[in-house]
């Protein structure tokens, strides 16, 4: 039995492992901030961050078919001016919530963005992984509870008996 546990707590550090991983990569590559945090952190140039809000209503200006345009993004308290240039965006309009990546200039007070992606719900999505999963590995490590149970009975209840010997004729 002590086998049968030290297998299931490998693969639960394993499961730890990639948890953690996951995290990291999302915070690094995955994770947005809001107009507040630019606002309240505006004292320097930042790297390449990526930029959740509303597209404020009116604000929208530029040539959208060049790549180009210029907009306020709204968050709860705060607004950043955006300035865009980069492919012509297909999902920017007014009064819609999106992600811009991009760099926050400090100097001009404006966040320069040079890309455009949807806002994803990456909790509904973690959160639909963990209910499919969790009554999966639960069925998983019971099942092999009961094997190991199994064999064990069966090991303990069965001497060991030689296999019968068959004489081959020769002729």
């Amino acid at each position: 039995m002590t086998s049968f546990y030290a297998r299931w707590a490998a693969l639960i550090v394993i499961a730890l492992i990639l948890s953690g991983l996951t995290y990291q990569h999302y915070q690094q590559n995955l994770a947005s901030v809001t107009p507040e945090w630019i606002v309240k952190n505006n004292s320097s140039p930042t790297p390449s961050i990526r930029l959740e809000g509303m597209v404020k209503s009116g604000s929208l200006s530029g040539n959208l078919d060049e790549g180009q345009a210029e907009f306020q993004l709204v968050g709860d308290s705060a607004n950043v001016a955006v300035h865009y240039n980069g492919s012509p965006p297909e999902n920017l309009r007014e009064l819609k919530t999106l992600i811009v990546v991009g760099q926050w200039d400090p100097a001009q007070q404006v966040f320069r963005a040079r890309e455009i992606v949807l806002v994803t719900n990456y909790g509904f999505v973690v959160s639909a992984y963990l209910v499919a999963m969790i009554p999966l590995i639960l069925l998983v490590f019971s099942m092999s509870r009961k094997v190991t149970s199994l064999f064990q009975v069966i090991k303990e209840s069965k001497l060991y008996e030689p296999q019968a010997e068959f004489h081959v004729d020769s002729r």
